[in-house]
């Protein structure tokens, strides 16, 4: 034998009725006997409270409410009874005498100004009364013999109107009596009992819940399911935390912990009378009824996932007390939780220092002003003294919870979720954490709130996938090719490595938008296109900080100095920053080494692998060598994948100049090909490697060879250029000859031994493992303590934008992990 009860969303109009008569008539043939509780159509309790608070203050229009209560429960039975004119009529005559009743009592809080409690209780039970009886007709149309029942005869109470206690041995008795041997399908009131002199009481907040526990304890029912508008209880608030889904089973103890968090689960006295009995409690959703819901049973029978759940309280004020008064005599914590008391004040966590110096609690904040008023009169001569300092108050707080029962029996549970709001930068201002381990509390900045949770929530839950919050900044071609890898390889990222990459923040030179629920990445450009926001760089670093998504990266694809200014604050608001570009890397000594500090304060990853050599892993490597311990001794690099092209090119009968033209009409040189031919770009890569491999330089202090021949420099156009740089061919290729003469090439060498950094052309003789390089290939060696007779060599291809954007994209997966 079941339970069913439906709330008051699962039967909120006439059609929703009917949905609930068919889940009945459903779990009549699956199960045989069963029970139907139902709370008040959806809104009606607050209408007849609201009603009954017009009347009280002679306000007429207590009428209309009355009028459209009314009409809402005639306007249902006329669609849940439309045939049947008999039973129509002698329903409606029922429904009729009870709104003259309702009238009546209306009439006389109106004219007595009073409304008293039990009045009160009185008028709310119409709800459940009309509601009930409409159900009993439709469930009587779908087939089975329902009998609507009305619980005050058979549920006693005591008269503490409001919240009236059951007596149950007297309710068991009337209950089995009544319902125990009938066949019939009863549609019982919820919320409802009466005293023993029959006057109509209220049993409290989550009454017919409370109603569907004392009828299935009573009949030792093998299940209470509980209809709301949930698949169950869910892991997180699905409104803060989009990844949140069901849980299959959860204990009872770990029920009354989520739903003191505001968890949509049965309010925790209202378990009791089926905890004694052991009968499990189900949530399920009348508006998906194949879905099977979460099982609250115990523990013993629970062995799925030792955390349940992530929860929150929006707001609350954390006040504490200390001085070295606090540390001497007993009962001061008897003393600071009396005063609270006396002023019905509840404090929500408590902790305190081993010493007793200190003694911190959060209460919510509507209680912060009676709170510290209490003590500040109960330790008036301590603070007179000076023996305890003044109270001190922190407000605009969250407090969260993780929990879970068998959290005990699993270590690092703690180091964990401390370890994931660490990463995300939240500052935990108090903590707690009881013997079991079942609830761990954590008091943080209401801003970090919704952070915390879904980073707690991925880390606890989504282990094995974890959603990325991009920011970018720049969509040139390195940022195209990106955006479409990402795209491209969303398949494979969610099934093989477990990551969500959302795109929630773009910018191109002119416009910037946002979209937390990720931007469309087949339709960016036309999304750009279409934006009202202009692009500043300022605004929209503003708007990363503001949205506080946890996991967030952001992008710079620019290129452009106002935004590496950007780096820092980004960083240290704990936000990872990953770029291609070496305007961070290659700046002055003093920034370079105030974005790593940036980073360590903000707990953030700052990643620029594609700095050197695009996807080749060189940056990452020399970072791993320096961490191992080892230390560099002198590193060689061709560093540039156009100017390896031209001179890997540069044979034969060639010109010099074809071979940049050419490079430059494949696009393998920037658009003027002096950027390339000056050195700069090499020195700036070089710098870097050798930044990292601890040495302090400035851009300076490198030796450049510039290939822009003098009277070139200062050519007005890039065709000027070239016409100009002809005429240095000859300059060239006595360069080749005399190389060629020592059975050499030549290359442009990138070059760190003994403290020096130099790039130029060299000559490369066939015994050095730099001669048979191809192509627009990279290749760098690094001679270190640990490699130094065989250094270690990385090369491959290292230029163009889809491999930049391949080496950009590996950044943000390890700044994510």
């Amino acid at each position: 034998m079941k339970v069913l009860k439906f709330g008051g969303t699962s039967v909120g109009t006439a059609e929703r009725v009917k949905k609930v008569s068919a889940i009945v008539a459903e779990a009549a043939r699956e199960n045989g006997k069963i029970v139907v509780v139902s709370s008040a159509f959806g809104g009606v309790t607050d209408r007849l409270v609201g009603a009954s608070e017009k009347a009280v203050a002679r306000d007429k229009s207590y009428l209309d409410e009355f009028e459209a209560i009314k009409k809402l429960h005639f306007d249902a039975l006329g669609v849940l009874v439309p045939d049947d004119e008999s039973r129509r009529e002698k329903a409606a005559a029922d429904l009729e005498g009870k709104f003259v009743e309702l009238d009546e009592i209306l009439r006389g809080v109106y004219l007595l100004k009073e409304r008293t409690l039990k009045t009160l209780d009185y008028v709310m039970s119409f709800g459940e009364r009309l509601s009930c009886r409409l159900i009993a007709e439709a469930v009587q149309a779908a087939g089975l013999d329902a009998e609507y029942l009305d619980a005050r005869p058979i549920v006693k109470t005591d008269a503490a109107h409001g919240a009236a206690r059951v007596n149950f041995e007297k309710t068991d008795a009337n209950i089995r009596r009544t319902i125990g041997d009938s066949d019939k399908t009863f549609i019982v009131t919820g919320f409802i009992g009466s005293t023993d002199d029959d006057e109509t009481t209220t049993i409290g907040r989550g009454g017919s819940d409370y109603t569907a526990s004392i009828l299935g304890a009573a009949l030792d029912a093998s299940e209470i399911e509980i209809w709301t508008d949930v698949n169950g209880v869910l892991t997180a608030d699905p409104r803060k935390v989009k990844n949140a889904f069901s849980l299959e089973r959860i204990t009872y103890e770990e029920a009354m912990e989520l739903s003191h968090f505001g968890a949509k689960v049965v309010n925790p006295p209202t378990m009791m009378p089926a905890l004694r009995k052991r009968i499990p409690i189900r949530i399920r959703n009348t508006f998906d009824p194949s879905f099977p819901g979460t099982v609250i049973a115990e523990r013993g029978e629970i062995r799925d996932r030792s955390i349940k759940g992530v929860a929150s309280l929006d707001r609350v004020a954390l006040l504490s007390v200390k001085g070295v008064g606090l540390m001497r005599p007993a009962g001061v914590a008897s003393r600071i939780f009396g005063a609270l008391a006396s002023r019905g004040v509840d404090a929500t966590l408590i902790t305190q220092s081993s010493s007793e110096h200190r003694v911190s609690f959060a209460v919510l904040p509507d209680k912060c002003r009676d709170a510290k008023d209490a003590l500040a009169e109960e330790f008036r001569l301590e603070i007179k003294a000076g023996e305890i300092r003044e109270l001190e108050v922190e407000s605009d707080l969250s407090m969260i919870a993780v929990i879970g029962e068998e959290t005990r029996d699993k270590p690092g549970v703690a180091g964990r979720v401390f370890q994931a709001l660490g990463k995300n930068g939240v500052n935990v201002r108090a903590i707690a954490q009881g013997s079991s381990e079942m609830n761990l509390t954590a008091i943080i900045p209401a801003a970090q709130q919704t952070k915390s949770l879904n980073a707690l929530h991925d880390d606890l839950f989504l282990s094995r996938q974890k959603t990325i919050n991009l920011f970018m900044i720049g969509v040139g071609l390195v940022g195209g090719a990106l955006l479409k890898m990402i795209q491209d390889r969303r398949d494979y990222l969610d099934k093989e490595l477990g990551v969500r990459v959302k795109v929630v923040g773009l910018a191109n030179s002119r416009k910037m938008i946002f979209d937390e629920e990720g931007v469309a990445l087949d339709s960016w450009k036309s999304a750009l296109e279409t934006a009202t926001d202009p692009t500043d760089p300022n605004a929209f670093v503003e708007r990363v900080k503001s949205l506080n998504l946890s996991h967030s990266i952001f992008l710079d694809c620019t290129g452009v100095e106002s935004v590496v200014s950007l780096y820092a604050p980004l960083l240290e608001s704990s936000v990872s920053v990953v770029t291609p570009s070496k305007l961070a890397n290659a700046g002055p000594y003093d920034r370079y080494v105030a974005l790593r500090r940036a980073a360590q304060r903000g707990n953030a990853e700052f990643r620029y692998g594609a700095n050197v050599g695009a996807a080749l892993p060189i940056v990452n490597s020399l970072r791993d060598l320096i961490a191992n311990g080892d230390r560099v001794v002198k590193i060689e690099g061709v560093l540039s994948g156009t100017l390896s092209y031209i001179f890997n090119t540069f044979s034969g009968d060639k010109k010099f100049s074809d071979i940049v033209k050419d490079a430059r009409a494949k696009g393998f040189t920037e658009p003027d090909p002096r950027d390339d031919l000056n050195g700069l770009d090499v020195a700036r890569k070089l710098l870097i490697l050798v930044r990292e491999a601890g040495v302090r330089m400035e851009l300076e202090d490198v030796e450049v060879e510039s290939l822009v021949p003098e009277d070139a420099k200062d050519a007005a156009t890039v065709e000027d250029f070239m016409m100009k740089l002809v005429k240095s061919d000859f300059l060239f290729q006595e360069r080749k000859h005399k190389a060629l003469m020592k059975g050499c090439s030549l290359m442009y060498v990138a070059r760190f031994e003994d403290g020096k950094a130099r790039v130029g052309l060299e000559e490369i003789n066939k015994d050095h493992p730099f001669y048979n390089l191809s192509g627009n290939d990279n290749v760098v060696s690094f001679t270190t303590k640990n490699f130094y007779e065989k250094p270690l060599a990385l090369r491959g291809s290292g230029a163009g934008a889809e491999l930049t954007a391949a080496g950009v994209f590996t950044d943000v997966l390890r700044a994510a992990n």
